[in-house]
Protein backbone atom coordinates (compact mmCIF):
# COMPACT_ATOMS: atom_id res chain seq x y z
CA UNK A 1 0.00 0.00 0.00
CA UNK A 2 1.65 3.24 -1.17
CA UNK A 3 -1.06 5.72 -0.13
CA UNK A 4 -3.18 6.05 2.99
CA UNK A 5 -6.06 8.45 3.74
CA UNK A 6 -6.73 8.52 7.46
CA UNK A 7 -8.45 10.66 10.04
CA UNK A 8 -5.72 12.50 11.96
CA UNK A 9 -6.40 10.64 15.23
CA UNK A 10 -6.17 7.32 13.42
CA UNK A 11 -2.95 8.31 11.65
CA UNK A 12 -1.37 9.15 14.99
CA UNK A 13 -2.46 5.77 16.38
CA UNK A 14 -1.44 3.67 13.36
CA UNK A 15 1.66 5.37 11.98
CA UNK A 16 4.49 5.90 14.42
CA UNK A 17 6.90 8.76 13.80
CA UNK A 18 10.49 7.84 13.06
CA UNK A 19 11.93 8.79 16.45
CA UNK A 20 15.56 7.90 15.78
CA UNK A 21 17.09 11.12 14.40
CA UNK A 22 19.88 9.20 12.71
CA UNK A 23 17.35 7.01 10.88
CA UNK A 24 15.24 10.08 10.00
CA UNK A 25 18.19 11.98 8.55
CA UNK A 26 19.38 8.91 6.65
CA UNK A 27 15.95 8.54 5.03
CA UNK A 28 15.88 12.25 4.19
CA UNK A 29 19.46 12.20 2.92
CA UNK A 30 18.71 9.25 0.62
CA UNK A 31 15.74 11.09 -0.91
CA UNK A 32 16.87 14.76 -0.83
CA UNK A 33 18.80 14.75 -4.11
CA UNK A 34 15.89 13.15 -5.95
CA UNK A 35 13.39 15.58 -4.41
CA UNK A 36 15.56 18.41 -5.73
CA UNK A 37 15.31 16.90 -9.21
CA UNK A 38 11.51 16.91 -8.92
CA UNK A 39 11.61 20.68 -8.42
CA UNK A 40 14.19 21.22 -11.18
CA UNK A 41 12.25 19.16 -13.73
CA UNK A 42 8.93 20.74 -12.72
CA UNK A 43 10.38 24.23 -13.16
CA UNK A 44 11.61 23.14 -16.61
CA UNK A 45 8.06 22.04 -17.44
CA UNK A 46 6.75 25.46 -16.41
CA UNK A 47 9.33 27.08 -18.68
CA UNK A 48 8.26 24.95 -21.65
CA UNK A 49 4.60 25.82 -20.99
CA UNK A 50 5.44 29.54 -20.92
CA UNK A 51 7.46 29.21 -24.13
CA UNK A 52 4.59 27.42 -25.89
CA UNK A 53 2.08 30.06 -24.81
CA UNK A 54 4.31 32.90 -25.98
CA UNK A 55 4.91 31.18 -29.31
CA UNK A 56 1.19 30.53 -29.86
CA UNK A 57 0.30 34.14 -29.16
CA UNK A 58 3.04 35.85 -31.13
CA UNK A 59 6.30 35.30 -32.97
CA UNK A 60 7.47 38.79 -32.07
CA UNK A 61 10.10 38.83 -29.28
CA UNK A 62 8.72 42.13 -27.94
CA UNK A 63 5.26 40.60 -27.66
CA UNK A 64 6.74 37.49 -26.03
CA UNK A 65 8.16 39.75 -23.32
CA UNK A 66 4.72 41.27 -22.77
CA UNK A 67 3.12 37.82 -22.56
CA UNK A 68 5.73 36.83 -19.98
CA UNK A 69 4.69 39.79 -17.81
CA UNK A 70 1.34 38.07 -17.35
CA UNK A 71 2.68 34.53 -17.16
CA UNK A 72 5.11 35.45 -14.39
CA UNK A 73 2.14 36.46 -12.22
CA UNK A 74 0.27 33.20 -12.80
CA UNK A 75 0.61 29.97 -10.88
CA UNK A 76 1.16 26.62 -12.55
CA UNK A 77 -2.51 25.59 -12.72
CA UNK A 78 -3.38 28.87 -14.42
CA UNK A 79 -0.66 28.72 -17.06
CA UNK A 80 -1.24 25.06 -17.83
CA UNK A 81 -5.01 25.65 -18.22
CA UNK A 82 -4.32 28.70 -20.38
CA UNK A 83 -2.12 26.61 -22.65
CA UNK A 84 -4.72 23.86 -22.98
CA UNK A 85 -7.38 26.48 -23.81
CA UNK A 86 -5.12 28.11 -26.40
CA UNK A 87 -4.53 24.75 -28.04
CA UNK A 88 -8.28 24.19 -27.97
CA UNK A 89 -8.77 27.39 -29.95
CA UNK A 90 -6.28 26.22 -32.56
CA UNK A 91 -7.93 22.84 -32.88
CA UNK A 92 -10.71 23.93 -35.17
CA UNK A 93 -13.02 21.54 -37.01
CA UNK A 94 -10.47 20.34 -39.60
CA UNK A 95 -7.88 19.51 -36.93
CA UNK A 96 -10.23 18.42 -34.14
CA UNK A 97 -10.27 14.67 -34.71
CA UNK A 98 -6.53 14.45 -35.06
CA UNK A 99 -5.58 16.37 -31.93
CA UNK A 100 -8.47 16.28 -29.46
CA UNK A 101 -7.53 12.94 -27.89
CA UNK A 102 -3.89 13.98 -27.60
CA UNK A 103 -4.93 17.30 -26.05
CA UNK A 104 -7.01 15.51 -23.42
CA UNK A 105 -4.08 13.23 -22.60
CA UNK A 106 -1.73 16.21 -22.35
CA UNK A 107 -4.15 18.03 -20.04
CA UNK A 108 -4.28 15.01 -17.71
CA UNK A 109 -0.49 14.74 -17.68
CA UNK A 110 -0.03 18.44 -16.90
CA UNK A 111 -2.57 18.23 -14.08
CA UNK A 112 -0.89 15.14 -12.66
CA UNK A 113 2.53 16.85 -12.74
CA UNK A 114 1.15 19.73 -10.70
CA UNK A 115 -0.39 17.33 -8.19
CA UNK A 116 2.82 15.36 -7.79
CA UNK A 117 4.98 18.47 -7.46
CA UNK A 118 2.66 19.86 -4.76
CA UNK A 119 2.91 16.64 -2.79
CA UNK A 120 6.68 17.03 -2.66
CA UNK A 121 6.71 20.75 -2.06
CA UNK A 122 4.16 20.65 0.79
CA UNK A 123 4.99 17.30 2.39
CA UNK A 124 5.90 17.13 6.06
CA UNK A 125 9.38 15.71 5.43
CA UNK A 126 10.65 15.98 8.99
CA UNK A 127 7.60 14.06 10.20
CA UNK A 128 8.36 10.82 8.37
CA UNK A 129 6.45 7.87 9.78
CA UNK A 130 7.63 4.27 9.99
CA UNK A 131 7.83 2.67 6.55
CA UNK A 132 8.74 6.03 4.93
CA UNK A 133 5.17 7.33 4.97
CA UNK A 134 5.01 11.12 4.62
CA UNK A 135 1.95 13.32 5.09
CA UNK A 136 1.41 15.08 1.75
CA UNK A 137 -1.92 16.76 2.51
CA UNK A 138 -3.99 17.68 5.53
CA UNK A 139 -7.63 18.46 4.89
CA UNK A 140 -10.37 19.70 7.18
CA UNK A 141 -13.76 18.14 6.59
CA UNK A 142 -17.00 18.49 8.52
CA UNK A 143 -16.35 15.10 10.12
CA UNK A 144 -12.79 15.88 11.19
CA UNK A 145 -9.21 16.39 10.03
CA UNK A 146 -7.88 13.92 7.47
CA UNK A 147 -4.33 13.31 6.36
CA UNK A 148 -3.11 11.71 3.17
CA UNK A 149 0.16 9.81 3.41
CA UNK A 150 2.36 8.53 0.62
CA UNK A 151 5.14 6.02 0.92
CA UNK A 152 8.34 7.39 -0.57
CA UNK A 153 11.64 5.87 -1.50
CA UNK A 154 14.26 6.79 -4.07
CA UNK A 155 12.69 4.55 -6.73
CA UNK A 156 9.21 6.12 -6.29
CA UNK A 157 10.69 9.61 -6.55
CA UNK A 158 12.59 8.65 -9.71
CA UNK A 159 9.32 7.39 -11.23
CA UNK A 160 7.80 10.81 -10.57
CA UNK A 161 10.84 12.55 -12.09
CA UNK A 162 10.50 10.39 -15.20
CA UNK A 163 6.78 11.18 -15.39
CA UNK A 164 7.57 14.91 -15.48
CA UNK A 165 10.28 14.36 -18.12
CA UNK A 166 7.83 12.32 -20.23
CA UNK A 167 5.22 15.07 -19.89
CA UNK A 168 7.74 17.66 -21.12
CA UNK A 169 8.41 15.44 -24.15
CA UNK A 170 4.67 14.92 -24.69
CA UNK A 171 4.11 18.68 -24.61
CA UNK A 172 7.01 19.45 -26.95
CA UNK A 173 5.83 16.80 -29.44
CA UNK A 174 2.24 18.02 -29.29
CA UNK A 175 3.32 21.65 -29.73
CA UNK A 176 5.42 20.73 -32.75
CA UNK A 177 2.54 18.74 -34.27
CA UNK A 178 0.13 21.66 -33.82
CA UNK A 179 2.63 24.06 -35.40
CA UNK A 180 3.20 21.69 -38.32
CA UNK A 181 -0.55 21.28 -38.88
CA UNK A 182 -1.16 25.02 -38.75
CA UNK A 183 1.61 25.71 -41.26
CA UNK A 184 0.48 22.96 -43.65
Amino acid sequence: MNELNLPKWQANDQLEYVEDEEQLFKSLDDMAKEIGWIIIRFNSLEGVISYCIAELISHDPLQDERVNVFLSEMQYNGISRALIHLYGQFISDPLEGKFLTELSSLEKSLTECGKRRNEYAHAEWTGIREGNYVCVKTQAKKIGIFERFKKYDVEKIREDINFIIETIEELENFHESINDALLA
